[in-house]
């Protein structure tokens, strides 16, 4: 796009997560002329599970913010455009932007993405990172077009992941990430240097799929080894990944492999209990889980027994069903035969 020549950019931020907060405060530390955030109300988490309220940060450092739920919306566009901003500069937000968006500084509109792109466009990147067992990933910055994470690439920060990683401490490592390719690329913009661009590569991209709290259920079926993956994955900031219990249901936020060969067990079976941990079988072998809650509540490891099983056993469930079933229809026959004499009488 045209424009004014730019020595120090009118930059419009758009965040409302921890991600967000970082870059945030990396940006303004460094002097960037912040002139807006287009960020969540106040208290509005929208369900995200990383939500941060950025309103006391804007205020602090009077930054003026601008309200939305749907970057597209009319009034959002006409409050973007009224700030006049060269940059807009998505810290994190999960949507498409419209054409109106788009257009609407002066400059361009920079989309993030931490994967490196084309590789993982799409949802959940962190869960998806830990869940696919990679060993490096990336913050990717690009010039957004009205696709998926598909614009032309400016900058590509690499890092590696932790073994072991929770997706917490990922998360973290790429927000501090973010924050850093927003600050190389605020500086080329503050000096005038036109970034490369590199156009994505269509035949090398893969797409992630969304993610919801079901997605955290632990199939105990499963190698222990990727039961201790998915409880990574799906960790605070995240809803947990989750078993049922004898009807409660047990939210697992951490887990780690057993080595020892001495205990066995059918998968999902209790084995060791310890207060603040206990063993059970999955399908190959053996895994500690701790950090329990039922309901948002810490829950004792040793409250549960050994011996005792998480998950159903679904023909058990279907023959109780059917006699409950069984029992539910004699009843209702009983109470008609009942209204049937009762009616008679009158």
């Amino acid at each position: 796009m045209g424009g004014r020549s730019v020595t120090r950019p009118r930059i419009i931020a758009i965040g409302s997560n921890l991600e967000s907060e970082i870059a945030l405060e990396g940006l303004l530390a460094a002097g960037a002329n912040v002139v807006a955030l287009v960020t969540r109300p106040p208290g509005d988490c929208g369900g995200l599970s990383d939500y941060v309220d950025l309103h006391p940060l804007c205020e602090r450092h009077g930054v003026a913010t601008i309200g939305a739920i749907d970057i597209n919306a009319s009034e959002t566009v006409h409050a973007i455009r009224d700030m006049a901003p060269d940059y807009l500069y998505t810290l994190g937000w999960s949507q498409i932007f419209r054409d109106e968006v788009l257009a609407s500084p002066s400059r361009s509109v920079i989309g993030s993405h931490p994967s490196p792109l084309p590789l993982g466009r799409g949802r959940a990147p962190a869960p998806w990172t830990i869940l696919e067992g990679r060993e490096q990933s990336a913050v990717s910055l690009f010039r957004m077009d009205r696709g998926v994470d598909s614009g032309v690439l400016l900058l590509q920060r690499p890092f590696e992941v932790p073994a072991g990683a929770y997706v917490g401490e990922l998360y973290r490592l790429i927000a501090e990430n973010l924050r850093d390719a927003y600050l190389e690329l605020h500086e080329m913009h503050r000096r005038g240097v036109s970034p490369p661009e590199i156009a994505q590569d269509e035949n090398l991209a893969t797409h992630r799929a969304k993610r919801i709290p079901a997605d955290g259920w632990i199939d105990f079926s499963q190698p222990a080894s990727d039961v201790e993956r998915l409880v990574r994955a799906v960790s605070h900031p995240y809803p947990g990944a989750y078993a049922y219990h004898r009807d409660r249901r047990v939210t697992v936020w951490r887990a780690d492999l057993s080595f020892a060969p001495s205990h066995c067990g059918r998968p999902g079976q209790v084995l060791i209990t310890e207060p603040d941990r206990l063993l059970v079988a999955a399908a190959d072998r053996p895994l500690w889980l701790s950090q329990l809650s039922v309901e948002g509540r810490p829950l004792r490891s040793d409250s549960l027994s050994v011996g005792s099983s998480f998950g159903y056993r679904v023909e058990d469930e279907i023959g109780s069903l059917r006699r409950q079933t069984a029992q539910l229809r004699q009843e209702i026959d009983e109470l008609r035969s009942l209204l049937r004499e009762g009616n008679a009488a009158a």
